[in-house]
C-alpha cells in the first residue's frame, strides 16, 4: 500500500474511533528503504497495511506498534542490518535503519483530515514530526508536529526550530524527498562539553504531495502506452492534445482529465504545481518547441521531451535564441525523454519514459540527466 493510502486508511480509521499505530521508516544507511512509502500501519486487531522493509524487521516494529497502541507514546527503533544479518533473518537489503512508530493520536484531527485532502486531491506541503527531543524535553502531541503549507502557512507548533523547518520545508516539497534534521545545543556546538547519545533533537521532515499527476501532452501511440505504465506505477494521468479524437475517456480510460484546444492558446486553462510531471510527446517538432518553452516557465517538477539529440538540440539553440538560460535547459529539461535502455518499440519507449518518472521521483534532482551520458547535450556559448 502506497503512502497515501496509508494516510487516507489512517484517517478514516481513527475517525471511526479505532486506534492503531504508524511505523515511519526516517533514517536510513546502506541499502535500507528511505521513501515517502516507507510506512506501515498497523490495525487495533493487529492487521497492517504497508511496509518498512520485510523479513523479522517488521515482526519486531509491529511488536512495537501494538505496545506503543497502549502506552500512547512514540517510540524509536534502531535496527542494524549488516548484509550477513539481512540474508540470515530474511530482509532484502542491508544497512542501518531507524523507524519512528507513533500511535494515532499523535495527528490531530484537523491535520490528518488536511493531509488526507492533500494526498487526495492534489497540492503539497512539508510535515515535521519531532522524533527524538533533546534539549526540547518531554513534549505534548500538539508540540511535536508541524505541517507547512506550499505558500509558507503552517499548522501546528514545534517550539524553537519553527523558523528553520519552514526554510528546509520547500526544498523538501520540490525533491520529494524526506530527510532526518539533527539540531545540537549551543554548549554542544561551542565545544563546551561533549554530545551524549540521543541529546540532539531529531526531526524529520517528509513531503505531503498528492498523487504525482504526468500532463503528457500529445495523444498518440507512445503517449498511450505512457498513460498505461504511468498509471500501472501510481501516477495520475491527463492528457494534452489539439485533436478530440486523440484526447478523449474512450482512448486514455486510465486519464483523469483532458484538456483539448490549439497550443498556445490551451496552457491558460492548465495549472501547474511543483509536483507535476510534463512530458511533451506531441505529433511535431514545432509543436514540441512550443509546449517546452511555457513548460519553462511553469514551476513543473520534472519536464522531459521526446526527439533525436540532433532534435532537442536544434531545439535548445532555439530557445537560447528566445532569451533563456543555457544552464537552464541543461539542468531542467530532460531531453531525450526516457531512460537509455536501446527502446524501439511504443510500448519499449513507454516503459523507458515511466522508469525515468520513477527514478527521478524515488532519487530527485540529483537523478537527472547530467549523470547520464546519454543525455549529456553539448551546446556552444554565445559570442
Amino acid at each position: 500500500m502506497s503512502q497515501p493510502d496509508v494516510f487516507r486508511e489512517m484517517f478514516h480509521l481513527k475517525k471511526s474511533g479505532q486506534r492503531g499505530a504508524l511505523a515511519t521508516v526516517v533514517a536510513r544507511k546502506g541499502s535500507a528503504p528511505m521513501s515517502g512509502d516507507a510506512k506501515m500501519l498497523v490495525r487495533q486487531d493487529g492487521s497492517t497495511a504497508g511496509t518498512v522493509g520485510g523479513g523479522c524487521l517488521e515482526a519486531e516494529v509491529w511488536q512495537a506498534s501494538m505496545n506503543v497502541m497502549e502506552s500512547g507514546q512514540p517510540e524509536k527503533l534502531t535496527f542494524d542490518l549488516t548484509a550477513q544479518d539481512a540474508g540470515d533473518s530474511g530482509h532484502i537489503c542491508g544497512g542501518v535503519v531507524d523507524i519512528l512508530v507513533e500511535p494515532f493520536q499523535a495527528y490531530g484531527g484537523d491535520l490528518l483530515a488536511e493531509i488526507a485532502e492533500i494526498r487526495s486531491r492534489g497540492g503539497s506541503a512539508a510535515l515535521a514530526t519531532v522524533v527524538q527531543t533533546g534539549p526540547l524535553g518531554p513534549l505534548p502531541a500538539e508540540k511535536r508536529k508541524l505541517l507547512i503549507r506550499r505558500d509558507g502557512s503552517t499548522r501546528g507548533e514545534i517550539p524553537e526550530y519553527t523558523a528553520e523547518l519552514w526554510r528546509e520545508s520547500a526544498q523538501i516539497i520540490r525533491n520529494g524527498q524526506p530527510s532526518l534534521l539533527s539540531f545540537t545545543s549551543e554548549a554542544i556546538r561551542t565545544g563546551k562539553r561533549r554530545r551524549q547519545p540521543g541529546e540532539d533533537t531529531e526531526i524529520f521532515l517528509e513531503p505531503i504531495t498528492g498523487q504525482p499527476l504526468v500532463y503528457l501532452f500529445g495523444g498518440g501511440h507512445v503517449s498511450f502506452c505512457v498513460a498505461q505504465a504511468a498509471h500501472l506505477a501510481g501516477f495520475r494521468v491527463a492528457v494534452v492534445e489539439d485533436r478530440p479524437s486523440f484526447a478523449n475517456p474512450e482512448r486514455f480510460p486510465m486519464a483523469e482529465a483532458f484538456h483539448v484546444g490549439e497550443f498556445p492558446g490551451i496552457f491558460e486553462k492548465i495549472a501547474v504545481d511543483e509536483s507535476d510531471y510534463l512530458a511533451i510527446i506531441t505529433r511535431g517538432h514545432a509543436n514540441d518547441e512550443v509546449v517546452l518553452e511555457w513548460a519553462l516557465k511553469t514551476p513543473a517538477r520534472y519536464i522531459g521531451m521526446i526527439g533525436s539529440k540532433s532534435k532537442v538540440l536544434l531545439t535548445y539553440r532555439h530557445l537560447r535564441e528566445k532569451g533563456f538560460d543555457q544552464d537552464e535547459l541543461l539542468r531542467r529539461v530532460h531531453a531525450p525523454i526516457g531512460l537509455e535502455i536501446g527502446a524501439d518499440t511504443p510500448g519499449e519507449i513507454a516503459l523507458a519514459i515511466v522508469a525515468e518518472f520513477i527514478r527521478f521521483r524515488r532519487l530527485g534532482e540529483g537523478a537527472g540527466q547530467n549523470g547520464d551520458p546519454s543525455k549529456r547535450i553539448q551546446l556552444r556559448k554565445k559570442a
